[in-house]
């Protein structure tokens, strides 16, 4: 179940932790780094936590918009693409590594956020 992953994490302090060194990595990435360069990061960050507490089972007060709707102004006016999104999961999959999550909940995180992929590319 997902609120195992969730707690598997390390619950509210173990998604914080990854939500936060997500954004570290993120930022050192020359591909992803100029879609964040006038975003205020840690209210980014503030709804990334928000977004994998949902996604992994907690209990999450996410009101914002939808992910499609979030990245549309990206894909349009920036050009999100597949490779950006590789390029996301590959910092996600490093995070967690760092992280040292177990490789079996890192395949149960990446699953989960690939599943979000037409969403966030707006794709039907």
């Amino acid at each position: 179940m997902k609120s195992e992953l969730y707690d598997k994490l390390g619950a509210e302090q173990g998604v914080h932790r990854i939500a936060h060194h997500f954004y570290v990595n993120f930022l050192k990435d020359d591909l992803l780094r100029p879609f964040f360069e006038s975003i205020d990061i840690d209210q980014q960050e503030r709804k990334m936590h928000a977004f994998l507490t949902y996604a992994f089972g907690g209990n999450s007060l996410y009101t914002g918009k939808t992910l499609r709707r979030a990245h549309s102004g990206l894909v349009i006016n920036q050009g999100l693409s597949t490779v950006h999104f590789n390029a996301m999961m590959a910092c996600m999959a490093q995070t967690l590594k760092e992280q040292k999550i177990a490789a079996e909940l890192i395949q149960e995180v990446i699953t989960i956020l690939e599943y979000q992929r037409n969403n966030i590319l707006g794709v039907d």
